[in-house]
């Protein structure tokens, strides 16, 4: 059941009539947990230090040559390929007035921990979004173009099939197993499968390719998350999209006369869109810090008065935590650059 009181002011838009304030929020669009599916998570002890090396073996070159008797072969040798990553520090802080407290009839305490939350969501995203489109190996939508200022089109199933044959041939993992299919009329099973992540704004060019499948079509609900729509190139790519996957604005080639999105309407924004496959990403966590899945979130309210604030006009919340994502293995995923339609007719 809704609240309301009246309020000693008057309507903006009408100034003979007295306004209501509803204490119940109106809904609003929240934070997306989008690319969690994609980092595989590693913990790390407090006290161990900022920097984590991360190590693998490498495999050397095969040998084909039989030994001659009595002859050993020359002897290998290990030798680790070395990954580097630095622990980034990150906060959110609200502020709100004692009047605002005390006297506003909306619960601003409540607010600013309910928007501090999706904040952190929001940042963690961006945060991972740009560790992902900083990948060195990558694609365009034509494979006559080879710059990301002359990107000039839309995605197509064979620049995705080709993005398939690059990992395949990396031996990139997949995410997903074999998926038959099942007795329910209209759909279709899926090939082990990479994840493709993009914005929102290329579903109808994903949608127009040869052997798109909705979600709605798969044997049952087993979509990666919420945000899967989809997968192409038989089931081999499941595709995700979000809003908070932002493109490149302008970034591409000329815009013109094209049915494609620009910013400024002077050259095309540049769409990414990462296909991953398992283990190419991972994300470092303080082991015992925060929740699971908050980025070893700490929060604190501040709400007394001190040295600075003697008179508690100010109360606070804020929001602390650690970040540290890169990308394990640069040939187990790959982005493909491109424009994307503005509008159907």
């Amino acid at each position: 059941m809704s609240m309301a009181l009246y309020h000693n002011g008057y309507n903006s838009n009408n100034l003979q009539e007295q306004y209501a304030v509803m204490l119940d929020m109106l809904e609003r669009a929240e934070a997306d947990n989008v690319l969690d599916i994609a980092f595989s998570e590693v913990t790390h002890a407090k006290k161990k230090g900022r920097s984590v090396r991360f190590s693998r073996w490498a495999i050397p070159a095969t040998n084909t040559t039989p030994i001659v008797e009595g002859i050993n072969n020359s002897v290998r040798s290990l030798s680790p390929e070395d990954v580097f990553v630095t622990i980034e520090e990150y906060s959110e802080t609200f502020a709100y007035s004692s009047q605002a407290a005390d006297l506003d009839p909306l619960d601003y305490a409540a607010g600013v921990a309910e928007v501090g939350y999706d904040l952190v969501k929001l940042d963690r995203t961006a945060i991972r979004w740009a560790t992902m489109i900083a990948g060195t190996q990558r694609i365009f939508n034509s494979s006559t173009i080879g710059l990301r200022q002359n990107v000039n089109g839309v995605i197509t199933g064979g620049r995705l099939d080709q993005a398939v044959t690059i990992l395949r041939s990396a031996k990139a993992k997949p995410y997903s197993d074999l998926k038959l299919g099942s007795n329910r009329i209209g759909t279709t099973g899926l090939m082990p499968s990479f994840i493709a992540f993009g914005h929102e704004h290329l579903r109808p060019d994903f949608e127009k390719i040869p052997g798109w499948q909705p979600a709605s079509q798969y044997p049952s609900d087993i979509r990666l998350n919420p945000y899967e729509v989809g997968s192409l190139a038989s089931g081999r790519i499941r595709v995700i999209l979000s809003p908070e996957l932002e493109p490149i604005a302008d970034a591409g080639a000329s815009k013109g006369s094209a049915n494609l999105r620009s910013t400024s309407g002077s050259n095309v924004d540049v769409y990414p869109i990462v296909i991953v496959g398992k283990y190419a990403l991972k994300s470092l966590s303080l082991r015992g810090s925060g929740a699971r899945g908050r980025g070893n979130l700490d929060t604190y309210t501040i709400n007394g008065p001190d040295r600075v604030d003697p008179a508690n006009l100010t109360r606070y919340w804020s929001a602390h935590w650690y970040d540290a994502n890169f990308i394990a293995h640069e040939l187990w995923m790959i982005r493909v650059e491109v424009a994307c339609t503005a509008a159907y007719q």
